[in-house]
């Protein structure tokens, strides 16, 4: 068969793979769990003009991108909560009778926060409103955690060799980073991606979850799918959080966790498509390199898009990125030279058996100093990921994503599947709100 045809059907295979994989993952029954590891929380308390509290007051949170919005009322105390919210911006309303709607806009939700926002309610018809523009304070004042986020625009604007976006969390005060750490490095064992290390702690154990799934390698030493030294898949990444301390039992890990979401699709469409092309004509050459840099080619590439199935209701986000890489590197071997040969050992010439002779053939004569001998190893490698995410108004969403990597014989293959469904909490469950 035509190599090149072998090739297309393979393309073909993992194209209907995957699709039959996303297929079976709308089947996957729900599940109720607790407050979403990835998601946000909005809260606060409704009082009058004078600090009483209003309770049964309406409270409508909704989602600027998507159009979705959750309705809950306020308990006897006039405290409402509306949790398991996708990070984005959202604006806050209150109503109830005697008093004024109060709309409060530039409201902020990242990945894991608890954002409080107090509403006070003027005494008026509800017909009348009242808009508070202005943004709420990211300071956490609901949990006790340490943690520091990495946004979308450092995701973005910051440059990464690999696009490999765990090399981000060196940006964390406290984190000791590199192949090193560990005893990682080249260890195919591990992977070869970064480790860190949080406070002096132990280079392993770390929780890594992206929407609520746990990503972490089998060896505990990184998100498993590092076998080439990166963590693809930075196009799908909305933010992602690095909680170091006194965090949560609900989220695991051995001192820190890397508490990731991923974009998800809008009221409007949006999508990218990307290159990045590395080669030896571009590198400058090692000091060991001989008159040329060793060839290496390295194409990275994919493509994202996202937007709505149906306006106000459902959402999607699909990403598709495949690195693949033939990396040449000029090792430097120690070999016997010609007086070894000839068994001349410090001047003295001690001769040489006929069954070592037969051995010392097979090595080559010495072409540096120090009987050192100068020679290209090629390293192929190659990287297939694929993420999709849908998305429905009340927190329910599925995501998917796959893995397969190949470098040096050594194959890993990473499938994951979630499907999440919560509800928005308070005194009374939230309701989706329909807009016409």
């Amino acid at each position: 068969m035509n190599p090149r045809m072998m090739i297309q059907r393979g393309t073909q295979f993992r194209a209907i793979f995957m699709a039959l994989l996303i297929f079976v993952a709308s089947f996957i029954p729900s599940h109720l769990n607790a407050q979403g590891t990835s998601s946000a929380t909005i809260l606060g308390t409704a009082t009058d003009s004078s600090g009483a509290v209003v309770p049964n007051a309406t409270v409508e949170v909704r989602n600027i991108a998507t159009g979705t919005a959750q309705k809950v009322t306020t308990d006897g105390q006039g405290r409402y909560t509306v949790a398991d919210l996708i990070i984005g911006s959202y604006e806050v309303q209150a109503s109830a009778p005697g008093f004024q709607t109060v709309i409060r806009k530039g409201i902020t939700l990242t990945v894991g926060s608890q954002s409080v926002v107090d509403i006070a309610m003027p005494v008026g018809q509800a017909q009348q409103t009242v808009t508070v523009e202005g943004a709420v304070s990211q300071v956490d004042t609901v949990s006790s955690a340490l943690a520091a986020n990495v946004e979308q625009k450092q995701i973005t604007d910051l440059p990464l060799n690999g696009r490999n976006f765990t090399d981000l969390i060196a940006l964390v005060p406290g984190i000791a980073s590199g192949g090193q750490v560990g005893n990682g490095g080249s260890n195919l064992l591990y992977g070869n991606q970064n480790n860190f290390a949080v406070s002096g702690a132990r280079s392993e154990g770390q929780a890594y979850l992206l929407d609520n799934q746990d990503i972490q390698g089998f060896w505990a030493h990184g998100s498993g799918s590092g076998v080439m030294g990166t963590t693809l898949g930075i196009e799908a990444i909305n933010e992602f959080q690095v909680l170091t301390n006194t965090y949560s039992s609900q989220f695991g890990g051995n001192g820190a966790v890397v508490n990731t979401a991923s974009k998800s699709g809008t009221n409007s469409f949006h999508g990218s498509a990307y290159e990045f092309l590395r080669n030896n004509a571009f590198d400058a050459r090692n000091f060991f390199d001989g008159a040329n840099a060793p060839p290496f080619r390295q194409n990275q590439f994919g493509g994202s898009i996202g937007g709505p199935i149906k306006k106000d209701k459902l959402f999607f986000f699909a990403n598709s990125e495949e690195l693949k890489r033939n990396l040449g590197r000029t090792v430097i071997a120690i070999v016997p030279d010609a007086n070894a040969h000839n068994g001349i050992v410090n001047g003295v010439n001690v001769g040489v058996s006929a069954k070592t002779k037969d051995i010392l053939a097979l090595y080559p004569l010495p072409t540096g100093p120090g009987n050192t001998l100068p020679q290209v190893d090629s390293e192929v490698g190659s990287e297939n990921y694929i993420l999709a995410r849908g998305l429905q108004p009340v927190g329910e969403r599925y995501t998917f994503c796959a893995l397969r990597a190949r470098l040096r014989g050594y194959h890993a293959t990473v499938l994951r599947i979630s499907h999440y469904a919560a509800l928005a909490r308070s005194g009374r469950h939230a309701q989706p709100v329909r807009h016409h």
